[in-house]
């Protein structure tokens, strides 16, 4: 039997990635399905450091607030030398990574949680996930793209204005678009890790073992879901070893031997490949790409989901004004923006997990709490000062302010000049539409329908945008500045989104 239905969008994998897209969609009013080859929804704590710039997009999106009902309380983390030695005792995550954060370091919490919270989201939006929905192709014309899916018993025919894959490193999406995939695996290095019940081990800290061979081995408590998240180095030769936790128990005795532990009841159990890939464009016509698709790179930081949820989040608003009839050109900037960023994450996460292997397990627990605390040497993990400065969306009237066009929009407290009130500038951004921020005396220039104007007041504001006598800064609906100087005239906003205006 073969159906043939019609939507706006489809995505292809129902990961953070996927459905951070098809939030952002939703809540704009795009038709959007996402589908998942999965038959039910997956558990286990899998990705669980959300950055700070991840949680500025989560609150954006409105489900910050629910997820940090299910992260887990800043703990100490044990570090122990080869010796079983405690050389360590740090807590990682709780400082906020540059000054004036509103979020902690990273907020731990389980991608079976998040990706609840984000489902809840879609839901409220009225848009669910379509399990059990096989991708295997597509065809695409010069009016939108054909995706073929199998669900049970049944193959469907989805009709769309563009297909987006969200579906991990071994994209079926890619692969039929042609997309390569550039880069290495390390095949000597491969983790086992999961969840499951520990017994005998003290439940009030993180345990570390991070000097030895193939690299870390660790055993985290998860309260909130009642297990722990391992991760355990595999063997360098080999590779048909079970997926088990007999497989785990091996390695833990022969690595840590400590008495009296012992580990049963796994939620899921995987194997995680090395692989330094990106792809050499991530658009083929009406076909486009986020995450993991698009980009994997060393776990080093943690910037696996947090890189493909700001992907996705860079799409978002563009591809929804391309549907309302701006010029498909501006699809382009997608890749401009988010490709040196991938490709940056890729050598930095290399660089700073040689940099990690090669000290000891003091050194380690010393670099890692750094790197947490906006103190690494290879790059700001949270995510908060990325940048689109050259971009072809960014530009800057004159020097007579700080901050850049192409710059993320800082967090500040001012006074709304129009009504009197105390106001939050992320407060003013939150939603799908541009801001525009003026300082000063200044008469406000021309600006359109879908910009919101507020003239702010007050010392905090004025300093975090670097802003003397008056200022203009236009933010665009993903939080970053389009447009930024000291003097505009009648015409500045007009004419900077003349080129992006829809129908």
């Amino acid at each position: 039997m073969e159906d043939a239905t019609a939507t706006k969008v489809v995505i292809v994998g129902a990961g953070p990635v996927g459905l951070t897209l098809a939030c952002d969609l939703a809540r704009r009013g795009v038709g959007v399905r996402i589908i998942d080859r999965a038959e039910q929804f997956q558990v286990g704590t899998r990705a669980r450091g959300v950055r700070g710039r991840t949680q500025e997009v989560f609150e954006d999106l409105g489900v910050l607030d629910e997820l940090r009902k299910h992260a887990e309380a800043p703990g100490t983390s044990r570090f122990y030398d080869e010796d079983g030695n405690v050389v360590r005792d740090v807590v990682m995550y709780d400082a906020p990574p540059v000054p004036g954060a509103p979020y902690p370091g990273s907020l731990m919490a389980g991608q079976q949680f998040t990706e609840a919270v984000l489902r809840e989201r879609l839901a409220s939006h009225g848009v669910a996930v379509e399990l059990g929905g096989e991708f295997t192709g597509f065809r695409q014309d010069g009016d939108g793209v054909t995706a073929d899916v199998r669900f049970a018993g049944r193959r469907e025919e989805i009709r769309a204005r563009y297909l987006v894959g969200c579906d991990g490193a071994g994209s079926t999406v890619r692969k039929q678009a042609g997309i390569s995939f550039l880069g290495e695996t390390w095949e000597r290095q491969r983790m086992l890790f999961g969840n499951l019940t520990v017994d005998g081990l003290d439940d009030s800290v993180a345990h570390l073992w991070a000097a030895g061979p193939g690299g870390m081995l660790s055993l985290a408590p998860m309260p909130k879901s009642g297990t722990w998240f391992f991760t355990a180095p595999l063997p360098s030769e080999g590779g048909g070893e079970p997926v088990s936790v007999e497989a785990f128990a091996g390695i833990f005795a022969e690595r840590v031997g400590l008495p009296g532990v012992s580990f049963r009841d796994p939620v899921y159990l995987s194997v995680y490949q090395v692989n330094i890939r990106m792809v050499d464009r991530y658009r083929s016509g009406r076909v486009l790409l986020a995450g993991d698709a698009a980009h994997v790179h060393p776990p080093a930081g943690g910037q696996g989901m947090n890189t493909g949820v700001q992907d996705a989040y860079n799409l978002g608003w563009k591809l929804a004004r391309v549907l309302r009839g701006a010029p498909e050109s501006l699809l382009d900037t997608y890749e401009e923006e988010r490709m040196p960023v991938a490709r940056h994450v890729l050598d930095t996460t290399v660089a700073r997990g040689r940099h990690w292997a090669a000290a000891g397990a003091a050194q380690v627990a010393d670099r890692m709490r750094g790197t947490f605390e906006g103190k690494d040497p290879f790059s700001d993990v949270s995510g908060l000062s990325l940048h689109y400065r050259g971009s072809s969306l960014a530009r800057q009237l004159d020097d007579g302010i700080g901050v850049r066009a192409g710059d993320r929009a800082p967090d500040a407290h001012g006074t709304d000049t129009g009504t009197g009130e105390r106001v939050r500038l992320f407060d003013l951004f939150r939603g799908t539409h541009f801001t525009l921020l003026l300082f000063g005396s200044r008469p406000a220039p021309v600006a359109g329908e879908d910009v919101r104007v507020h003239r702010i007041a007050g010392d905090e504001a004025f300093e975090r945008y670097g802003v003397k006598d008056g200022g203009l800064v236009l933010v665009r609906p993903d939080g970053y500045i389009a447009l930024a100087g000291g003097a505009w005239d009648d015409r500045s906003v007009a004419d900077y989104l003349a080129p992006l205006a829809v129908e």
